[in-house]
């Protein structure tokens, strides 16, 4: 008697994957007084897949060179900007069939002693398509293979007023060679997150544009972001200088938003050669 045995993979993919499931929006905005919020996902495949949605709390942090990574917590009990632990969603699992979209309910039950200000969960949308991908090249081993692929967005919750203070606290830089290196630190200081674009605008001594780098970034705590520009022999003789320009994109993804936001600090500084 031959035995066949079978073994089950769940090969996790990030975001770089291209999937066939499509998430929309990708910021759900909910407030204390209605506490409801919804997304759609969506097959675009010829397959069946298998749906899940769960949350985690995390935000963006970046090392001292720029380097941005998501920081997850397993055990968020003791974040205070946390609502992974009041969400709720309806429904959690479902299938897709090809073509078919599906709303996600999302309630948030937090307390009412929350302070102002806006709180936030990542939301995981886990993927699996029901058609397997089998290797069967002798009669004792059988490999089954199902490949799982999560996209991670957010769920805001706000309780007005909501208010963003950044403030641009350094601007560095190193001109190694013919090429510029420019570090921003950037500052949370009031009780929301920043979404909006970072701007990096090299200006010649006449204040005219020679190079720009333009970022789309969510500031939750404090954070690094960096750009590089390449530099010719006759540039290093003249005045260059950074200029950053931070520009809010939260009312036009959320419409209804009533957020006060203000940039503070010195927003430029001159390249020496």
């Amino acid at each position: 008697m031959r035995l066949k045995i079978i073994f089950t993979f769940h090969l996790l993919f990030v975001a770089l994957v291209k999937s066939q499931v499509l998430i929309s929006p990708h910021i759900v905005f909910i407030d204390n007084k209605t506490k409801v919020g919804s997304f759609i996902v969506q097959n675009e495949s010829n397959e069946i897949y298998e749906i899940g949605v769960s949350f985690i709390f995390g935000y963006p942090v970046s090392d001292s060179m720029g380097t941005l990574t998501m920081h997850y917590v397993q055990n968020d009990s003791a974040e205070y900007w946390s609502v992974a632990k009041y969400a709720r969603v309806f429904p959690r699992k479902f299938y897709l069939q090809p073509g078919q979209r599906q709303v996600v309910r999302i309630s948030v039950k937090a307390p009412d002693t929350l302070q102002p200000g806006t709180y936030w969960t990542r939301i995981v949308t886990s993927s699996i398509p029901i058609t397997t991908f089998e290797d069967s090249s002798n009669n004792e081993f059988k490999a089954r293979l199902k490949f799982q692929l999560n996209q991670v967005t957010t769920c805001l919750y706000r309780i007005e007023p909501a208010e963003t203070i950044l403030k641009i606290d350094e601007i560095d830089y190193i001109l190694d060679s013919l090429k510029l290196k420019v570090k921003a630190k950037l500052k949370r200081e009031g009780n929301s997150p920043f979404f909006g674009y970072l701007i990096f605008n090299l200006l010649d001594e006449n204040k005219k544009l020679v190079s720009q780098d333009t970022q789309y970034v969510a500031v939750y705590f404090d954070l690094i972001r960096d750009a590089e520009f390449n530099i010719t022999p006759d540039m290093l003789n003249k005045n260059l200088t950074i200029e950053l320009q931070l520009i809010n994109t939260e009312k036009s993804e959320n419409p209804e938003s009533r957020i006060n936001y203000k940039i503070i600090g010195f927003n430029a500084k001159q390249i020496k050669p």
